[in-house]
């Protein structure tokens, strides 16, 4: 039971007007014989009233419920009946295995303890196996010839989200904007060798806030930033800055501090040199000013911060992912959340990194590992636990082939309308089969992904 990560338990108990509280719960309280759950001394409010509770584990063996995470039933998908007293979830990770469509049983209701039983358990999700995903619209054909397309980002549209756009860099020679349900090019920035891009909103400009965009450029190794305007769906140009690194420019990501409210772009380059700059309003342009830097030991590119939590990822290349803190301020001390070589789940080159939120502490960090041309998906929190891998396979039907060699990813958890309900996955194809051979992006519907590796989807949370 060790390997029991996370379990969410949907609860109903009468007569009490408490707060919710709950101890640890142990492995030991899991009998695997007779596949019983125990739940010590907890205690909910108010009478007649239905709740969720995420239960996080602390470390091998013990597990908490997060006050935090107490909520009202509002999952059409994960359901309690109280008068079968049967309780639905679409997944759960027992003994470092998935399973399906699960049903439990409350077998002991009681105001100290609840006792559930596994009833029904649809299927096992092997994590060593590799699930086929398939796109469902693609970009049109980038500009330029060769390796050109490299890394997508998302804007979406908070008045109409059907009608966001990608962004797309090509490091041949600028930038294309994409309408998102058609994939045709709607803007065209002959700007650069663009490599890199990343987005975030709500960055005070001139007195409003916007939609902020940031790109590494390879042709003068610079930083270039523009902003979203929403009417037109287009960038404007609001500054360049050229950076100081010694090496070609090559990565870039951005962070959004949540504990001071300032705005970074991490950048780095073929050395393995990694600068975060400040980013903030000069009477309507965007200045920068450097604010830390640190090494590791050879060539990366891709990265990602997570806003909420505070971490900053960074793909070496032939090495593996690491974890920093993405404050300023947080020391260069990093870890390996997974390596290329020996027991390791990537291959090189470790490519794109993006994530994809849950809540406040949940959701999912994927690779895009080129080598292989798969992806992998390890949890956000905690340790950065596997949870498996996909490949993006040729959807015959829609006329759209395989992705291979890909370089930047990105992901959305927002719905953004029919075609994309749970949000979506971007990758770029570093090999696509159109009449031009030009390269583009792939969009995949998150659902396709989580129904395949057992994850959840959601699209309330807006980080």
């Amino acid at each position: 039971m060790k390997n029991f990560l996370i379990f969410i338990i949907f609860l109903i108990i009468e007569g009490t007007t408490n707060l919710l509280i709950a101890q640890q719960l142990k492995a030991s309280d899991f009998n695997e014989d007779i596949g019983e759950i125990l739940l010590p001394k907890v205690v909910v409010v108010p009478k007649h009233s239905t709740f969720s509770a995420i239960l996080r584990q602390v470390n091998n063996n013990e597990f908490i419920v997060e006050p935090n995470s107490i909520t009202p039933i509002n999952s059409s998908i994960t359901t309690y009946e109280p008068n079968k007293g049967l309780l639905h979830i679409p997944a759960i990770t027992i003994k470092d295995k998935i399973y399906k469509n699960v049903q439990l049983e409350l077998v002991k209701p009681s105001t100290n303890v609840l006792h559930f039983r596994i009833v029904s358990i649809e299927k096992e999700i092997n994590k060593d196996t590799l699930k086929n995903v398939q796109a469902t619209l693609e970009t049109q054909p980038v500009r330029m010839g060769g390796d050109s397309a490299d890394d997508p980002a998302i804007w979406v549209n908070p008045q109409e989200p059907s009608k966001s756009i990608i962004i797309g860099t090509q490091k041949k020679g600028g930038i294309g904007v994409y309408d998102l349900m058609t994939g045709k090019e709607i803007q065209y920035l002959p700007e650069g060798h663009i490599n890199n891009i990343d987005i975030r909103t709500g960055f005070p400009l001139n007195d409003k806030h916007v939609a902020i965009v940031a790109a590494s450029d390879r042709s003068n190794d610079s930083i270039v930033l523009y902003k979203v305007n929403p009417n037109k769906r287009i960038l404007e140009n609001v500054a360049t800055h050229t950076v100081g690194l010694k090496n070609i420019t090559y990565g870039l990501c951005m962070y959004h501090s949540f504990l001071s409210g300032k705005y970074y772009v991490f950048i780095n380059d073929k050395g393995g040199a990694v600068e975060q700059w400040e980013i903030f309003d000069n009477n309507g342009f965007v200045n920068a000013t450097l604010v830390r830097n640190f090494k590791v030991g050879s060539i990366v590119e891709g990265c990602v911060a997570d806003d909420v939590l505070g971490h900053f990822y960074l793909g070496e290349e032939q090495v593996g992912i690491w974890k920093f803190s993405a404050e300023p301020d947080g020391g260069n001390d990093g870890y390996l959340i997974d390596k290329t070589t020996g027991k390791g789940k990537i291959t090189p080159a470790v490519e794109g990194l993006t994530l994809y939120y849950i809540n406040k502490t949940e959701g999912y960090l994927i690779a895009s590992n080129q080598g292989n041309n798969t992806y992998t998906v390890y949890n956000r929190a905690g340790d950065n636990n596997y949870l498996g891998q996909f490949n993006i396979i040729a959807n015959e039907t829609l006329d759209i082939d395989a992705v291979e060699d890909t370089d930047g990813i990105d992901v959305i958890n927002i719905s953004l309308g029919e075609m994309f309900p749970y949000g979506v996955f971007i990758a770029q194809d570093g090999k696509n089969a159109s009449s031009s051979k030009k390269q583009n992006f792939k969009l995949v519907p998150w659902e396709k992904i989580a129904d395949a590796l057992g994850l959840k989807k959601e699209s309330f949370y807006e980080p």
